[in-house]
């Protein structure tokens, strides 16, 4: 059953302050997180990123993620569909046994902006109950289908005890005819301390580059660790709980932009 008390929460207060109640950002903030506290990448001073995977679960390519990131020892976070979960709960399970984080990609995996407030509580909660029941706690970490998102989706998000996870380093995983050299190119080219890397479930190219992306990276000394991971870093705590108590306000345009296992 759904938390009916919570949806009638969140959308009693979706009337947020304006923007003259927000506190003003330094630069090196307005470099990493959007206009509505949404989440791009992470300061950090230490070498750490964080794979993430959208969409899925799905039979063949989330095992065989799963199983790259094993022999790698590396750990993801991994933005799953509810519905997706529903169907192979297994899948889920495998998710979470392997020590990897799961964060809230919706239940429907809809254009979120098209949707009304009360159905965009809905598509969050939905997914949220039904993940929790695999990971044995409340999540945290949301990411909007499709990346699109205005002032609604993440102060409905916040308002549910959700951040919204964007990303920093965009591969290109789901171009036609992409080349798994070509997604660890681009993920390597764009790699930063802090940074989220966007791949998706789904692909076969994915499977093939992950190897090669943790390889290259490590080989500059990076460590994978899970976007949970990333933002619980000892310089974030102050800056994070900052961008919490700011309030959206106006729709925005994407730019063009376990336990640890190691």
């Amino acid at each position: 059953m759904l938390a009916l008390t919570a949806l009638a929460g969140v959308l009693g207060v979706i009337a947020a302050p304006s923007a003259a109640s927000l506190p003003s950002l330094g630069p090196d903030e307005h470099a990493l997180y959007g206009p509505y506290a949404e989440v791009w990448r992470v300061p950090s001073q230490r070498r750490e990123i964080a794979l993430t995977f959208d969409d899925g679960p799905f039979p063949f390519y989330t095992p065989m993620l799963l199983h790259a990131l094993d022999l790698e020892h590396a750990s993801a976070t991994f933005f799953v569909v509810g519905r997706s979960a529903q169907e192979f709960p297994e899948l889920v399970e495998r998710i979470v046994a392997s020590g990897d984080e799961i964060g809230n990609h919706t239940f429907n995996h809809y254009h979120m902006t098209r949707l009304t407030n009360g159905e965009i509580a809905y598509q969050i909660v939905a997914a949220g109950q039904l993940l929790e029941r695999f990971t044995g706690h409340r999540l945290a970490l949301f990411r909007p289908p499709f990346g699109r998102y205005d002032r609604r989706v993440v102060y409905i998000a916040h308002a549910l005890g959700y951040q919204t996870i964007f990303w920093s380093d965009i591969p290109g995983d789901t171009e036609k005819d992409v080349s798994p050299e070509s997604i660890a190119a681009r993920a390597v080219a764009q790699a930063t301390p802090g940074g989220i890397i966007l791949l998706h479930s789904g692909h076969d190219a994915t499977i093939d580059a992950v190897p090669i992306i943790i390889a290259r990276l490590r080989s500059q000394g990076y460590e994978f660790v899970t976007v949970g991971r990333l933002l619980s870093g000892p310089t974030q705590a102050d800056t994070i709980n900052r961008m919490r108590s700011r309030t959206p306000e106006e729709p925005a345009t994407l730019p063009p932009r376990k336990s640890p296992k190691r």
